[in-house]
């Protein structure tokens, strides 16, 4: 089946149509569930400020009832309390009330209370005190519940204590009570909805509804139970004052009606898609792979129809490639008839590939010539006293020819010569800034070890532990007999490595790969391959502090 979709372009285009439309509906799904989320998320973050703000409007309301509460009593005294009967006080009384209720035109009812409840004083209109409301309260509350016997209608209460002096003391004097319609409350509810499709709702503690507010497309005669209940609504409760239950639903659809538009168009985009694929995949047969084919059937019968054509007149690259294709054979007939007349095309290319053997002689590079060179470069160092030169020179000389040693096994002793003149043309290059040194033991000089042993390990001590630092720097390799198995150390005093570099470091050596070329890999395979596993090559490094490899390995080199 593999095979087949490699062999042909319509399966193939049908194929990444269907892995598109695949993309497709995962992107449309999982958009789905992030807009029915956020959307979600949304709502309920309105509903949770429109119950703060429902929580703040009425605390302030309260606020002002207090301060109403306190123009009413801020004249008396105990005196007033006790000779409240008088006329003139009444008269003061009164023409201080009327200014108040006409400030706060939702009062309809003021009475004083003394500190054994009898009534001093009742303006408005005369309510009924219910029995569970009729005792004196020392602080400021504010409750629902009816207060008029002719009515079954809620009211609320706002009830104010009044203090006074008595005796150069601070005693309660009675208590100020304001019966409210419930129009001012109500108000502030509807304009904390602010254009939102969503609902709220006051109960007092026995969940008798004082007021339902609702704004929007809310369904017609629902009850907040039944908006509670509605998985279209985010509901949101809250506790206000002595037990009043402040309650809000939010519709998710009607308040987030540009979430709707957004998936209403990732839908649209998705079936213009997939129609727009369907298209695609059509005119890639008809206008593509179809004529692929004529063109391939055609190419298998040339050979037994030499002489027909495709004159296929299209203005496209099909056409292009068609017409080329005609051409062609027709310049491939003209010239096999001129290469059977002339034999001259043959001499031509036998030159031709002459020159070509010339050429690549010429290229071939005699390493023979590099260390004359290098021997005459410092030959002429040192007729001008150029010490240094001619040392570095004869360095570079030996090193290359000891990288071009066919042999893979060397001693120690060689590998710790070629370091030494690698030593010298660091040092030269970094103008003494990065030392290398080394500490060998006399035993291990005449042990065999692979080439190219050590001196990659110094190489990367100095390009990545020391380059890169501001101060002088050393490198340091050791080499030592312990038993039947010789230790070679390198480390440095540089940058180091965190911990990611350093298990990706490990990781490589642990895991070598035979076919790498450079690096700590190369090094690790190829240890692998002359000692199998009977070695241990270790890395360690701190940051800013610096890095050390060790590696061991038997003293002696098994055939290979």
């Amino acid at each position: 089946m593999i095979q087949k979709i490699r062999n042909s372009l319509l399966l193939q285009m049908v194929g990444i149509t269907f892995a598109i439309l695949a993309v497709l509906a995962v992107t449309l799904f999982t958009s789905f569930l992030y807009v029915r989320n956020t959307t979600r998320a949304s709502v309920e973050t309105l509903a949770d400020s429109l119950l703060n703000q429902a929580d703040n409007a009425l605390g302030q309301y309260r606020e002002n009832l207090s301060h109403t509460a306190e123009l009413l009593s801020r004249f008396l005294s105990e005196d007033d309390m006790r000779f409240s009967h008088n006329a003139k006080w009444k008269s003061q009384f009164l023409s201080h009330y009327n200014q108040v209720a006409l400030e706060n035109r939702e009062i309809i009812s003021t009475v004083l209370y003394d500190c054994d409840m009898n009534v001093i004083m009742s303006m408005g209109k005369h309510p009924t005190l219910p029995k569970r409301q009729a005792y004196l309260r020392n602080g400021e509350a504010l409750n629902a519940d009816r207060y008029y016997a002719d009515s079954d209608k809620f009211y609320y209460a706002f009830y104010y204590p009044i203090f006074g002096k008595a005796d150069g003391e601070t005693t309660q004097l009675g208590m100020c009570m304001l019966i409210l319609e419930s129009w001012r409350i109500d108000g502030a509810l509807y304009n904390i909805l602010n254009n939102n499709v969503a609902a709220m709702q006051l109960s007092d503690p026995h969940k008798f509804d004082l007021s339902f507010r609702s704004f929007g497309n809310v369904p017609a005669g629902a009850t907040m139970e039944d908006l509670k209940g509605n998985p279209d609504f985010i509901y949101r409760e809250g506790t206000w004052q002595n037990g009043i239950r402040i309650s809000v639903a939010v519709s998710v659809s009607e308040n987030t009606s540009g979430s709707r538009l957004i998936m209403r168009l990732i839908i649209v985009a998705a079936i213009l898609a997939t129609i727009f694929l369907t298209v695609i995949v059509f005119f890639s047969y008809y206008r593509m792979a179809k004529p692929i084919r004529a063109i391939d059937r055609f190419i298998d019968n040339m050979i037994m129809h030499p002489d027909r054509r495709l004159n296929l007149v299209r203005s496209d690259e099909i056409g292009t490639v068609a017409a080329s294709l005609d051409h062609m054979l027709d310049e491939n007939k003209r010239m096999i008839e001129e290469i059977k007349d002339s034999k001259i095309r043959l001499y031509e290319t036998e030159l031709a590939q002459q020159k070509m053997e010339i050429l690549a002689y010429r290229n071939q590079i005699n390493p023979h010539f590099l260390y004359n060179t290098l021997s005459c470069m410092r030959d002429m160092a040192l007729i001008n006293d150029q010490d240094d030169i001619a040392e570095m020179a004869m360095a570079l000389s030996d090193i290359f020819r000891y990288a071009v040693k066919a042999s893979n096994i060397v001693t120690v002793r060689d590998e710790v010569s070629y370091i030494e003149k690698y030593a010298k043309i660091i040092a030269y290059r970094f103008m003494g800034k990065i030392r290398i040194v080394l500490d060998v033991e006399e035993e291990v000089l005449d042990k065999p070890i692979i080439r190219f042993f050590l001196q990659p390990l110094v190489e990367n001590a100095v390009f990545h532990g020391l380059e890169s630092k501001m101060d002088p720097g050393c490198v340091r390799v050791y080499a030592r007999l312990k038993g039947e198995r010789i230790e070679f150390t390198v480390e440095d005093d540089g940058v180091g490595m965190d911990e990611a570099v350093l298990s990706h470091l490990r990781e490589q050596l642990r895991n070598p790969k035979e076919d790498s070329s450079v690096g700590l890999s190369n090094i690790a395979a190829r240890l692998k391959l002359f000692y199998d596993d009977d070695y241990t090559f270790e890395a360690e490094s701190t940051v800013s502090v610096g890095t050390v490899m060790r590696i061991t390995v038997p003293d002696h080199m098994k055939d290979r």
